[in-house]
């Protein structure tokens, strides 16, 4: 085997996506473990689904106190 067959791959963005998304409700696949996550990547795709939660809670509260 080669180093390239060796090295881990770099995670696409829909699957850095995945990964932290099931990170919010704290499950994560074995199969997830060879796929390496860049901390950038990370750090952008949790404030965004962040942001997106929060946007979420805000306009169901607006809903029901309406």
């Amino acid at each position: 085997m080669d180093d390239a067959s060796k090295a881990a791959k770099t995670a696409s963005l829909l699957q850095a996506i995945k990964m932290v998304l099931s990170a919010f409700i704290g499950i994560r696949k074995q199969g997830n473990q060879e796929i390496r996550v860049t901390p950038l990547q990370v750090v952008i795709t949790g404030i965004i689904a962040g942001a997106l939660f929060i946007f979420s809670v805000i306009t169901v509260v607006r809903l029901v106190l309406r």
